[in-house]
């Protein structure tokens, strides 16, 4: 099969690993070579981001995560807002460090991307830092760049 140069990906995983329930996102991707380069941040999955490149499977007519190939060297918060009031002061902060965001997915729900070159101790230190005071909680997943210094 002829692949096409975009494609629509579809990620399967499971939040909790002991749970039966199952969840399904579906983000863009481009084709590079025999594989295809994530073109968004997934807003939920929790160990794959932005310009990963990724080996699919075309599969009861759609192309499924079959697995990692390149890693992109990004990483990924998910970010719960508690307070309202704080949500406006966290989404410009983290914008200041040089973040990208999807904030389009709910109120109290935005997914950060960290850019390999950025310094993720200082980012994840003002999420410690909002996650004390209450006002955020969160969870991330990090690249083997960001996981190297932290």
């Amino acid at each position: 099969m002829d692949y096409p140069d975009k494609i629509e990906l579809v990620l399967t995983y499971k939040h909790d690993p002991e749970d039966t329930e199952i969840f399904i996102e579906k983000v863009d991707a481009v084709k590079i070579g025999d594989y295809y380069k994530l073109a968004h941040v997934p807003a939920f999955a929790p160990n794959i981001a932005y310009g990963d490149v990724v080996k699919v499977e075309f599969d009861d007519g759609e192309f499924h995560f079959d697995e990692l190939i390149e890693e992109s060297g990004y990483s990924v918060a998910h970010v719960i807002i508690w307070k309202p009031e704080c949500r406006n002061r966290v989404i410009s902060t983290l914008n200041d460090f040089g973040c990208g965001m999807n904030t389009h997915l709910a109120d109290n729900y935005i997914v950060v991307s960290i850019p390999p070159q950025l310094s993720y101790s200082p980012v994840r230190a003002f999420l410690e830092t909002e996650k004390s005071l209450e006002n955020i909680d969160f969870g991330d997943w990090l690249s083997k760049i960001h996981a190297a210094h932290i």
